[in-house]
This record gives C-alpha cells, sequence and structure tokens, in this order.
C-alpha cells in the first residue's frame, strides 16, 4: 500500500509540474519572440502592406526575382523539399506564404500559427514541364489538407509567379539555371495541369503533387528520397543539413504570430529603436508612396509621348510610303509613255526603210544609163521628175547608142503627185536628188548630140 501511494504522489506532481513526457510524434510548438522578427531583419525590411498587415521584405534580390528560385528540390517522405540557396535562410520557405505588392514587390506574410512544411507550393506537370508557384495567404493549412479549393489557385496565383522547367532538369541541383523566362509561363500554363495536393503525415503538412515515380519513368532518372528527422543544433531558425539520406531541419510550430506581431510594431524592435523610430518607417513609407505615384505618373506621361511620337513616326512612314507608290507609279507612267514613243518611230523608220528600199535600185539605173548612155539623145525633159517613173525605167531594156526615146515615155507631173501622196521628207529628198541627176545626165546628153551633129556635118 504504502508502495501504491508514493507512485501515486510522484505521478500527481509530474502532473502538477508540468514533468509529463511528450508523446511520440508530437510536434513541437513555440511561441512567436522578437528573435524571429530580428532572424530576418538584417537581410530586408519590415514594411505594413495593406492588404496584409506587416510583411518582410528582402533586399538586394536581382530584378525580376521569385521566391523558390535559387535553391533546389529534393525528395523526402514529407514530399519534395526546397532547399533554399539564398543568404537569409529558409524560414519564409518553409512558414507563412508569399505575396506580390505592386509597390514591394514580392512579400513574405507570416501566419498566426505557422506550421512547417517542406514547401508552401502550388504545383503544375504535364507536356515534359514541371511547374511551381507560391501559395497565396488565404491558402491556410486546415490539419488534413488546404483551406482553400485547388481549382481557385489557378485564378489567385498571377502567370508571372510560375516557374517553369523541363522534366529533365527538375530535381537537380541546376534546377534554378533552368527556370524558363515569365514570357513562356502563358503558353507553357496551358499545356500543363494543375496537381496540387497536400495531406497529413505523421501530425505535418507532406506534398503529394508530383509523385516521384512518374517523373522517373519519364526521365529515367533515379531521385534519391531523404528522411525528415529533426535537427540536433540548439541553434534556433538552423538552416537544414544533409548527413547521408536523412535531412535535418528545424521545425517548430510557431504560434501567436499576430499576438506577437501586433507587440513588435510599436515597440519598435527588429530594425527600428522606439516610437521614433516606427514614426521615422511610416513616414518613409509615406514618402516611398508619394513617390511612387509621382514615378507612375512620370511613367503615364512618358508612355503617352512615346505614343504621341509613334503615331507621329507611323504617319511619317505612310507619307513616305506613299511619296515612294507616286513615286513608282509616275516611273512606270514615264517608262510606258518613252516605250510607246519608241514603238512609234520604229513604226516610222520601218515605213522610211520600206520606201527608200523601193528607191535605190531606180538610182542604181540612172548611174547605168548616166555611164552606158553618153552619146544618146534625151529629151530635155527626161532628167526632171524621173523618180515617179524609176519602175519603168528598170524594165526598158539599154538601146543603142544614138537612139532617141519615145516623148510619151516621160511621165506627168499629176501622176508623179498622185503617187507621191502620203510620202514623208525622205521621198522628198529621194525627188531632189533625182532631179539633179536627171539634170547633170540632160547636159552630158546634150554636149553629146552637139558634138555628133557637129561630126555629120563635116
Amino acid at each position: 500500500m504504502k508502495i501504491r501511494r508514493m507512485l501515486g504522489a510522484l505521478a500527481l506532481a509530474l502532473l502538477v509540474f508540468g514533468m509529463r513526457p511528450a508523446p511520440a510524434g508530437a510536434v513541437t510548438r513555440i511561441s512567436a519572440s522578437v528573435d524571429f522578427y530580428d532572424e530576418l531583419s538584417p537581410y530586408g525590411s519590415w514594411e505594413r502592406v495593406s492588404l496584409y498587415g506587416d510583411c518582410w521584405v528582402p533586399a538586394r534580390v536581382n530584378r525580376g526575382w521569385r521566391p523558390y528560385t535559387v535553391g533546389y528540390w529534393v525528395d523526402t517522405d514529407y514530399g519534395w523539399m526546397w532547399v533554399s540557396q539564398d543568404p537569409w535562410g529558409d524560414v519564409p520557405y518553409h512558414y507563412g506564404r508569399w505575396a506580390y505588392d505592386s509597390y514591394y514587390g514580392w512579400v513574405w506574410v507570416p501566419d498566426d500559427d505557422m506550421v512547417w512544411a517542406t514547401s508552401w507550393c502550388a504545383w503544375r506537370y504535364g507536356d515534359d514541364y514541371v511547374g511551381w508557384a507560391p501559395l497565396p495567404p488565404d491558402a491556410g493549412w486546415g490539419g488534413s489538407g488546404l483551406t482553400i479549393d485547388v481549382s481557385i489557385l489557378d485564378r489567385r496565383i498571377n502567370r508571372t509567379g510560375w516557374c517553369f522547367t523541363p522534366v529533365r532538369s527538375f530535381g537537380t541541383q541546376n534546377v534554378r539555371y533552368s527556370i524558363l523566362p515569365p514570357t513562356r509561363n502563358v503558353t507553357i500554363f496551358s499545356r500543363t495541369r494543375n496537381v496540387t495536393r497536400y495531406e497529413s503525415y505523421r501530425g505535418m503538412p507532406a506534398v503529394r503533387a508530383l509523385p516521384s515515380q512518374e517523373l522517373q519513368r519519364t526521365t529515367g532518372r533515379r531521385f534519391q528520397r531523404y528522411q525528415i528527422a529533426d535537427s540536433r543544433s540548439q541553434s534556433r531558425w538552423a538552416r537544414p543539413a544533409i548527413r547521408g539520406r536523412t535531412i535535418e531541419v528545424y521545425r517548430p510550430t510557431v504560434t501567436g504570430v499576430r499576438r506577437e506581431r501586433s507587440k513588435f510594431v510599436p515597440t519598435g524592435k527588429g530594425g527600428s529603436r522606439g516610437r521614433q523610430g516606427v514614426e521615422q518607417r511610416r513616414n518613409d513609407q509615406t514618402t516611398r508612396q508619394e513617390r511612387g505615384v509621382m514615378q507612375r505618373d512620370q511613367g503615364r506621361d512618358a508612355r503617352q509621348r512615346a505614343q504621341e511620337q509613334g503615331r507621329g513616326a507611323e504617319m511619317r512612314r505612310q507619307q513616305q510610303t506613299e511619296m515612294r507608290a507616286q513615286q513608282q507609279r509616275d516611273a512606270s507612267q514615264r517608262r510606258r509613255s518613252q516605250e510607246q514613243q519608241r514603238q512609234q518611230q520604229n513604226e516610222r523608220r520601218r515605213g522610211g526603210q520600206g520606201q527608200d528600199q523601193g528607191q535605190a535600185p531606180d538610182q542604181g539605173h540612172q548611174r547605168q544609163r548616166s555611164d552606158r548612155g553618153r552619146g544618146q539623145k534625151q529629151q530635155p525633159d527626161q532628167g526632171q521628175g524621173q523618180t515617179p517613173d524609176q519602175g519603168q525605167q528598170r524594165q526598158r531594156p539599154d538601146r543603142g547608142r544614138g537612139q532617141q526615146q519615145q516623148p510619151d515615155q516621160k511621165q506627168q507631173p499629176d501622176q508623179r503627185q498622185d503617187r507621191g501622196k502620203g510620202q514623208g521628207k525622205n521621198k522628198d529628198q529621194s525627188q531632189d536628188q533625182s532631179q539633179d541627176q536627171g539634170q547633170g545626165q540632160s547636159q552630158d546628153q546634150n554636149d553629146q548630140d552637139k558634138n555628133r551633129g557637129r561630126g555629120h556635118g563635116h
């Protein structure tokens, strides 16, 4: 009886003083502290964002930076885990949510009860692409799954927030260099499907969105699976340590974050000391907002000027195009006019050549008769107007010396006029030459006749 009483008293003492051992698999729960905020303050600033309250804004990040880009994925018994290579550690990737603000960019939003997970991401898969994006702040953990319907995530997450990579690059430590630019997200988004799925495993969230077996069949590559264990390090918020096939992480559930946050902001802890620091930060935020409004106005004015300049340049290009088209039409019209003129000249030239061909043989016969007909008497009018009668002259045979031609062989002027109608300038020149040659021939023949008469007289 005494032993039983002693054991009962010992059990009562342990119950009263809280020395009861934790059950197997229980999750450690700690209260939020100022150290939580101080841990991130050197790497960014805490800003009050209208929709989400006080959020942490990372500093010194590259332009176009997105969460879950500087690091790599490993397969664990709790699903795909993100191993961060950012200088500020893994806390924002395993607790809380991320949101995009038009002024600050990507901000980390702590939750009231921050639960640790290998990652808080939405997933897409298909057509040899794998994609992930940070879950929005309203996607909470309900103990057995997300508190938001998966179909809503496609509307809640902006297209530029997704990170896509080829399947062959996923699961490697160089995946950060294979992430495609956001400009291709719209196209790849339509070629993939949402496979986001969370479930509870050993009392904690587990990512079951992308089975490694399916990726192994697709890529033909085997993925090493790691076992997650609690960290043995005494340092709070220590980074994960990979030891063989085990990853040691510090993963307590942080409770009362909102209450601690309400205490944190007025007291000015975590970077701004005292109320003066808080007021200074608010003034700085107001100044930044005013500067942002000014920058937006300046950007709008610059866009308007650029649009006006673009319209002016477009008008000038249209005018230049019309001028070039008009010049081409004028040049084409000039070429057609010149071609018509050349055709007309060729036709006139061919007509003149035909007339010349009909006259040239008669002139040759006239020269032959001039050479052979010395001593022959011709009528005085025979040398004039011979051009129309050249065809008849070719038919007359050369007669002997001393023979006289019949008077009726001479063509009348009216006949020459009738035949000469329609002939051009070349015909007139040929007639003039024929008249000159005929006059010369007539003078020679007259001289010969005189000489012969003198001889007969003697």
